[in-house]
């Protein structure tokens, strides 16, 4: 389809808050209850609609579903199926790209299998996301931090922290750049709570999205930014892990009791995030999007393991000269020195079982291995067979559990509020592939070809006209509030 606006928008600004796997019905619900009074007012001042993640598993998860909402290209289209594949098969101009390439300064933090690049000399920022092995922040500057939370958010099954010499570097770059007393005051509080209490360790993740957002707003005034990207996924594990403990009657096998308040502890804290994002863009065009969502998983119980030690389990299956590291819950990398070597690891692995039945998923990409243990098959107290010379080894030596039994699973609605000023509800569900033309219609920017979905009708300032819209809609429109825009 032809576009109708060729310019930027002098002055135009837009925030996408990416709230990784936010239910729908948890925002209504705890809204509702009075719980979350930031949310009800972004929303009170937004469109809303309903998004359709337009793939089932094993296709529904969120490195997939936020590569549509960069690119705007379908799964069947862009196909990138597995962390780290977004690098190598985002091929077309992203979202950030295109505003960038229009004049537009952009800010990346934490964009989920993406595949932003900068060039020295060009403005904006890169902070790649947390499970990416083979990220370069830009600038470069910016490294000892992305590292940091990586590891933080990889080995968050485990309780330890850093060295020292990287948890010095990483508080000295904190004070460099934006870090608030009351953060340190939150992580102060949170690593006493953890000494006098103990059973708390899991809301690190909260404390890491405090201290992320500090670094995030310092980043866009220093480079000028007027496009960025702000990701989460604290509550997103929260969901996965702790649902039993908020619906135990939905679920045969319940929770310790310990938990009951974790998900919505995990909303609080993004609703106190968001009334932050909210004071400090008063005039932007703010974005929510969760791309997916999560509902209960009650006919299941699903566990996953990791390894206890990479190297133990590699020298057991008979595999030398490789590396291995951690990339997201039960999945690692492992990486052998050539292809040949790749193939044989890959053949080693596969051979490992658990009563006849084998253990590990692993896929060959090149000479990187994506491995992770099956849920279906790992368990405590069995015996490990087919390692090298034969030999069988307990499961538990090998590994341990993540977290605890799983109760949340993906769901394909997400919700996507555009903070206009004025409320409407657009019932229907639209898909993810809208996102980034209205954003680009937002700013003025043409929409590229290879980004097929439809502009979604906003509030618009006089004189930026629609480039392309849905031509018959399913979609209606309801309560309809309008509301002037103003600074919280």
């Amino acid at each position: 389809m032809a576009t109708t606006t060729t310019g930027t928008r002098p002055g135009a600004r837009a925030l996408l808050v990416e709230f990784n796997e936010l239910s729908p019905a948890l925002l209504d619900r705890f809204i509702a209850a009075g719980q979350l009074p930031h949310f009800r007012a972004f929303r009170d001042s937004s469109v809303v609609y309903t998004t359709d993640a337009g793939e089932d598993a094993p296709h529904l998860e969120p490195w997939i579903q936020w590569p549509t909402v960069h690119s705007g290209i379908p799964f069947a289209e862009h196909g990138v199926f597995a962390l780290g594949e977004g690098r190598e098969k985002l091929t077309q101009p992203l979202l950030g790209d295109v505003l960038a390439a229009a004049g537009v300064p952009v800010g990346v933090f934490g964009s989920i299998n993406t595949a932003y690049r900068r060039r020295p000399g060009e403005p904006g920022y890169v902070v790649p996301d947390p499970w990416d092995i083979d990220g370069v922040a830009f600038p470069r500057s910016l490294q000892p931090f992305y590292e940091t939370v990586s590891w933080a958010v990889q080995e968050s099954s485990r309780d330890g922290l850093p060295g020292a010499g990287q948890l010095a570097r990483f508080a000295a770059f904190l004070v460099r750049n934006g870090l608030r007393p009351a953060t340190v005051v939150a992580a102060v509080r949170q690593l006493v709570d953890e000494r006098r209490t103990g059973g708390v360790a899991w809301r690190r993740a909260s404390v890491l999205d405090d201290l992320s957002y500090d670094v995030f707003r310092t980043l866009n005034r220093r480079h000028g930014v007027r496009f960025a990207t702000f990701f989460s996924n604290s509550t997103a594990h929260y969901q996965h892990y702790y649902w039993r403990d908020m619906e135990p009657e939905l679920f045969d096998e319940v929770g310790d009791g310990a938990h009951a308040d974790a998900v919505l502890y995990g909303y609080r804290r993004m609703d106190a995030l968001l009334g932050r994002i909210m004071a400090d863009e008063p005039d932007s065009l703010l974005v929510l999007a969760t791309a997916l969502s999560q509902q209960p998983w009650a006919e299941s119980a699903k566990r996953t393991f990791r390894p206890r030690d990479f190297d133990a389990l590699l020298a057991f299956a008979g595999i030398g000269g490789a590396v291995a590291r951690p990339m997201m819950a039960e999945q690692f990398v492992v990486e052998p020195v050539s292809h040949d070597a790749a193939r044989d690891a890959l053949r080693k692995l596969q051979a490992l079982t658990v009563d006849g039945t084998r253990l590990l998923s692993a896929d060959l990409d090149g000479r990187r291995l994506q491995v992770g243990c099956r849920s279906d098959v790992g368990r405590e107290g069995a015996t490990v067979a087919g390692g090298a010379g034969d030999t069988s080894r307990a499961f538990d030596e090998l590994f341990y559990p993540i977290h605890t039994t799983r109760s949340g699973r993906h769901s394909r609605d997400g919700a996507l509020w555009f903070r206009t000023g004025a409320h409407r509800v657009v019932e229907g569900r639209v898909p993810l592939t809208d996102i980034a033309p209205t954003i680009l219609d937002h700013f003025g920017v043409a929409v590229p070809a290879h980004m097929r979905g439809s502009v979604l009708p906003l509030h618009r300032a006089p004189g930026v006209p629609a480039q392309r819209s849905r031509p018959s809609s399913p979609l209606r429109e309801s309560v309809v509030v309008p509301r002037p825009r103003r600074s919280l």
